[in-house]
């Protein structure tokens, strides 16, 4: 039972993770070729963070309207190390609050491939948890009781 409620914590732990960050990463890649640099907003923060030496990074760029004075922030996970470039922010040609940066766009790939790594975890987590329901379920596999003479 502990093992199929961690799968389970897990596996929700991951769909939140997808739920957040997934819309943004679909727009990044459908509009890629659409951004251009940003002149409503300037970059207040931008903080990287590497998890496990080289296998994963988080990325984090807070930044604010020049406008409204509104603050927002934006966070990508990507595999490999993060990366040392100038980050700067870019803008969606047709929808100025579509807000993505350029080194969100040069690594899109890494992006892309840990989404779909994600989701294959939570396919892997979901299988596992139906076979273990099947064979706790199964009469096949309930202890059979064993005649004593023979042994």
């Amino acid at each position: 039972m502990r093992i199929a409620l961690g799968m389970a914590v897990v596996f929700g732990a991951v769909v939140v993770f997808l739920y957040n960050g997934m819309p943004r990463l679909v727009s990044d890649f459908r509009h890629a070729r659409e951004f251009v640099p940003a002149q409503q907003f300037k970059i207040t923060n931008y903080k990287c963070t590497n998890w496990n030496g080289f296998m994963f990074n988080e990325c984090t760029t807070t930044f604010v309207s020049q406008a409204t004075h509104e603050s927002r922030n934006i966070t990508d996970w990507r595999f490999g190390r993060a990366p040392h470039d100038q980050v700067q922010l870019m803008q969606w040609r047709d929808n100025a609050s579509s807000v993505t940066t350029n080194v969100s766009l040069q690594t899109l790939w890494n992006r892309v491939l840990l989404a779909l790594a994600l989701v294959s975890l939570a396919g892997l987590f979901v299988i596992g948890l139906v076979v273990k329901t099947l064979k706790n379920d199964d009469p096949l596999s309930a202890p059979q009781p064993t005649d004593r003479r023979f042994r």
